[in-house]
């Protein structure tokens, strides 16, 4: 699983106009990202994956997200 905000900070930010975009790209995908609990937020805080302030985050599988990527890279 992949975290959806340190995914757009590494591999899309530069591909599309921000966080919003990639979540309407998930919807027409028809992806639905895994909502994380307190304690994997927490996890993820402390890898720094999230930021400090940041209180939920979203997963995507592996698969999912190379499907975002390719949409990403060639829907243009």
């Amino acid at each position: 699983m992949l975290c959806l905000p340190q995914a757009f900070e590494l591999f899309l930010k530069h591909l599309v106009g921000g966080l919003h975009t990639v979540y309407t790209k998930l919807k027409r995908l028809d992806i639905v990202p895994l909502v994380c609990n307190v304690e994997q937020v927490r996890i993820l805080r402390g890898l720094g994956a999230i930021q400090p302030g940041v209180n939920r985050c979203k997963l995507l599988s592996c698969k999912d997200f190379d499907i975002l990527y390719r949409d990403c890279t060639t829907a243009r």
